[in-house]
């Protein structure tokens, strides 16, 4: 699954507009020179790389090309160039297959006949280092303390975490980040989405203040999505993937142990408990992040959804196991649940 951070907003969707000339003149000489008919790349997205120095990337597996969002505030001929070096890329690939990847002198031909400028192949941005990139590694400190989030001292420091992310949004106030945009990546994928895996996303949602949700009909299935600030879902991301890796492992160990679990009921009952942990640890952060997740909303509905995405939060009526539940609650509070259940066979 792609976990690549997106971001929307009014100067991206300018950007895009600036775009659709270059695109244009690029499918007519792929015609012409190359007879390529087909789409070169499904879609452009600008995103957030995990290597500063990445301008762009054409991501085979999901055909589209990346762009840095750094390039969104650079002078449009530098981003015209690393989009078309990406689309050089998706030429090679259209007419070789992955037999040839990689800067050949071949790739520099077709970079040539395209209109990249000479000296863009290897062209770098360098971030600027600002009080945002130091409330980062507070952020990665303070989630890192997380790796066992039911524990006491986990939930502190998902609390420290919480109103750190509130700072921030009061901390950022330069144009940049009076932009109307907002930023989305995908927390889980699959052809149906179980019930589980929204129920996670949701406590995450109020953990973190993203909004989330499943969205239909994507190339790959359905997904589970996140939105919000990159900070909040930086968090999402973090503290998703964590807490996914804690239920799957914390179920097979009961599972080798000979208990029968039903990983949906399991997780309905170590969510609310969870929830409950967290608004006792940290209640006046719970409702100002409820306000930021509905701005969040508001804003994701109004930039980035258009007809072809559905909308829901609800989750499928499947029956309920009910030892399965408890023992997910038991978790879910932070209980050795071996040594206070004993290894008393489940029924089904």
């Amino acid at each position: 699954m792609d976990q690549t951070i997106r971001v929307s907003g009014e100067k991206e969707t300018e950007i895009r507009v600036k775009l659709k000339e270059v695109e244009e003149d690029l499918k007519k000489t792929a015609l012409l020179k190359w007879n390529i008919k087909a789409p070169l790349y499904d879609r452009i997205f600008f995103v957030v790389f995990r290597e500063k120095d990445r301008l762009g990337e054409f991501n085979t597996r999901e055909h589209v090309i990346l762009l840095s969002e750094d390039l969104i505030y650079q002078d449009f001929s530098v981003l015209k160039n690393v989009f078309l070096h990406e689309a050089a890329h998706a030429i090679d690939y259209a007419l070789n297959g992955l037999r040839e990847a990689g800067h050949t002198p071949r790739f520099r031909e077709y970079c040539a006949a395209i209109g990249v400028e000479e000296g863009f192949e290897k062209a770098k941005i360098k971030r600027k280092m600002d009080d945002e990139i130091k409330i980062k590694e507070r952020m990665a400190k303070l989630m890192a303390m997380s790796s066992s989030p039911f524990e006491n001292e986990a939930m502190v420091a998902l609390s420290k975490a919480r109103k750190l992310l509130l700072e921030n949004s009061k901390l950022l106030n330069t144009e940049e980040k009076k932009e109307d945009k907002i930023y989305e990546v995908d927390l889980y994928e699959g052809g149906r989405i179980p019930s589980y895996a929204l129920r996670l996303g949701s406590f995450v949602g109020k953990a973190t203040g993203v909004y989330i949700l499943k969205v239909l009909g994507e190339a790959n299935g359905s997904v589970v999505r996140a939105y919000g600030s990159l900070e909040e879902v930086e968090a999402a991301l973090y503290l998703y993937g964590n807490l996914f890796s804690s239920l799957d492992g914390e179920i097979a160990r009961l599972r080798n142990q000979g208990y029968k679990i039903t990983k949906d009921s399991f997780v309905a009952g170590a969510c609310p408990e969870m929830e409950k942990k967290l608004e006792h640890a940290d209640a006046q952060s719970d409702n100002a992040l409820i306000t930021i997740q509905q701005e969040n909303r508001d804003k994701a509905r109004r930039l980035c959804f258009t007809g072809e995405y559905v909308f829901t939060k609800s989750y499928s009526h499947s029956r309920c196991d009910m030892n399965s539940l408890s023992m997910g609650k038991e978790f879910g509070k932070g209980v050795n649940i071996s040594s206070s259940m004993g290894k008393k066979e489940l029924k089904s």
